[in-house]
């Protein structure tokens, strides 16, 4: 990395707070694009052209000043970056006075290019991810052929493992992403990618090892915040990293908890995939008439078909009188139409009740 005028004036920003006398940066071919002297930007700088010569300081006296154009009583000193000259580093005045300032500037300068460095070069691989997560997610098909280039060839990754894909909707999912970042990284894994998606996602791309990860322990720190978190089963490869994506969603879709897994909710997956067509046709009138009940009941269906159709366990689960629960049972049966005790009208019930979620979610 070379200094250039817009790095250079970032870096003497930063520099002027905490260094009192006159700085100068100058690029590799020895033109001043920053300085706390304003007046002197876009000079070549003669001192500067001989440390570029040299790649070695140049020390400038009163009685030297008449030999190079441009130039003060100071210090000159070569910046390198990465073992290449980036530019020059010049400070104004008694060189006995200066040197050990221009010495710490230089050493200041360098860390800074590294540092800018190592945040383009962040800036540019999350790009590069989020290019490639948007094609892997594409909403007709994915393009295998150029996903696995760019994974070997651009990105430096091998995708031919299991992935278990874990999805987190939040609000301001850019500083999200440095967030999950940092936890994953505190607790020791090495995620694939974890990329800011559409508007309110942070996806996450997690290596599967024999055990599927228990996500409440991941991200414990966060229950106490306002993020839903789903989590897809473990899939191998490009393909799998799709469909453990989209199962994910369907995850945060329809378990409507704090942590919802793709596993728990494959009957809810199942019913909301079905055709919408004929899902309307058989279920509209039944529809109008579930929709007019209390809450009360409809929080009763879920936890009775979550716990299996046991009345015993319902009871238990919602802390009411089992006799109170067979009273709810019959009043949907009498008022819908459906008994939930009945399997086939169970199935239809449950049907109705993710339709409707997902209705009052959007």
């Amino acid at each position: 990395m070379e200094l250039t005028k817009q790095l250079g004036e970032e870096i003497i920003s930063r520099l002027s707070q905490y260094i009192d006398v006159p700085i100068n940066l100058m690029d590799p071919s020895g033109k001043i694009v920053a300085s706390t002297d304003e007046s002197r930007f876009d000079q070549l700088h003669g001192g500067a052209q001989n440390v570029i010569d040299s790649q070695e300081a140049q020390i400038i006296h009163d009685d030297d000043v008449e030999r190079f154009s441009n130039v003060r009583p100071g210090v000159n000193l070569p910046i390198f970056h990465r073992g290449s000259l980036a530019g020059v580093v010049g400070l104004t005045g008694n060189p006995n006075d200066v040197m050990q300032a221009a010495g710490m500037t230089r050493g200041s300068v360098e860390i800074a290019l590294e540092q800018i460095y190592i945040q383009r070069q962040a800036f540019y691989q999350e790009r590069q991810w989020n290019n490639w997560v948007q094609q892997l997610l594409h909403p007709i098909k994915m393009d295998e052929e150029y996903l696995l280039n760019e994974a070997t060839y651009t990105l430096g990754v091998d995708v031919k493992a299991n992935w278990q894909v874990v999805i987190l909707q939040v609000t301001n999912h850019f500083e999200w992403s440095e967030r999950v970042r940092q936890i994953l990284n505190t607790q020791g894994y090495q995620p694939l990618f974890v990329v800011p998606h559409q508007e309110k996602e942070v996806i996450v791309a997690l290596p599967y090892k024999n055990s599927s990860i228990v996500v409440e322990e991941v991200f414990k720190k966060l229950e106490a915040t306002d993020v839903s978190i789903g989590v897809g089963t473990h899939e191998y490869g490009l393909a799998g990293l799709r469909c453990s994506y989209f199962k994910a969603v369907d995850a945060i879709k329809l378990g409507r908890k704090k942590f919802s897994y793709s596993e728990q909710v494959q009957m809810k997956r199942l019913l909301y995939h079905i055709d919408p067509t004929i899902l309307e046709e058989l279920t509209k009138e039944y529809q109008i008439r579930l929709e007019k009940l209390e809450n009360a009941y409809m929080d009763t269906l879920e936890c009775y078909f979550a716990s299996n159709l046991k009345v015993n366990r319902t009871s238990a689960d919602m802390h009411i009188h089992r006799n109170t629960l067979v009273y709810r049972l019959e009043q949907v049966h009498k008022k819908v139409g459906l008994d939930p005790r009945v399997f086939k009208d169970a199935i239809i019930l449950q049907a109705l009740l993710v339709k409707i979620g997902i209705v009052h979610l959007h």
